[in-house]
């Protein structure tokens, strides 16, 4: 057996029903209030959390998960002014951004993984056949993990799919090299103002593999995974950088829009983003 066999066998058995339910209930443990703002100072300090952003007091937050969601200050995330431009949905590391020719599921490599965007859309995958482009922003458990939309628009419909619990890591793409494209995942799509469509993916992972929507809670989102496009009637208006989502612990955020023949300006390098940030700037959109 092979290094990489070993390694996705160890994963599928701390992954196990059992091992998943013992995370989640320790994620939702009830912390005495007098040992909540001690602890989160602590895991603060051992993971380079800045606590200053954060809108409410430590001691308000009843749990780990709580904590993992806490939202920031009003203004602590100035979103970028261009009208045109998509800006990050969320805190983290921009890993990788560009564009994509025709196909029913490009496949492009992203730091070290393979990503198969077809597979990650589901049932969208037909709206990408003629090509566009993508960008993935990758969430570590030390960052801020609420979702944000890149652009303005409406919420037409969602899509929870069921998958694998990997992290989305070094050592989970080790054993699932297609780990973004196969783990637990919602998947959005957003009818821009300006035009078009974009679909933003939030891919779960390891640990307490919960994801809420503003308008589907985590017990919603996990109990249709695998059934039809959930349609949000009538459609959801977003402004750009409105909160669209929610993760426990780290994950993953892509965003991917059919406009293969329309202009892209990417405004950054790979590294280090924060929710509001430009990205890209935008030509005409394609529908």
């Amino acid at each position: 057996m092979s290094e990489r066999d070993l390694l996705s066998k160890a994963f599928e058995l701390a992954l196990s029903p059992a091992c998943y339910s013992w995370f989640e209930r320790l994620a939702d443990a009830r912390i005495p209030e007098p040992l909540r703002a001690p602890l989160y100072g602590s895991l603060a300090r051992l993971g380079g959390l800045n606590l200053g952003e954060t809108a409410a007091p430590l001691a308000t937050f009843p749990s780990l998960g709580a904590f993992f969601q806490r939202r920031l200050a009003a203004g602590a995330r100035p979103i970028d002014p261009d009208a045109a431009t998509l800006v990050s949905p969320a805190d983290g590391v921009l890993q990788g951004f560009g564009s994509f020719g025709p196909g029913s599921d490009p496949v492009l490599p992203i730091k070290g993984t393979e990503v198969a965007l077809g597979r990650v859309l589901g049932p969208y995958r037909e709206a990408i056949a003629a090509g566009g482009h993508f960008f993935v922003v990758y969430l570590s458990p030390r960052d801020y993990h609420r979702v944000h939309v890149p652009a303005g628009g409406r919420v037409r419909s969602w899509q929870s799919l069921p998958g694998t619990r990997f992290p989305v890591n070094r050592l989970g793409v080790r054993a699932c090299p297609e780990v973004l494209s196969s783990n637990e995942r919602a998947v959005v799509e957003l009818e821009l103002d300006q035009g078009g469509r974009l679909f933003l993916v939030l891919v779960a992972a390891f640990g307490v593999a919960r994801t809420g929507l503003v308008f589907a809670e985590p017990e919603e989102v996990r109990r249709r995974a695998g059934g039809p496009p959930v349609p949000v009637a009538p459609p959801r208006p977003l402004e750009r950088g409105a909160e669209i989502g929610s993760f426990n612990l780290g994950s993953t955020v892509i965003a991917i829009w059919p406009a293969a023949r329309n202009p892209v300006r990417w405004l950054r390098r790979v590294g280090p983003v924060r929710v509001g940030e430009a990205v890209a700037r935008l030509g005409n959109v394609d529908t």
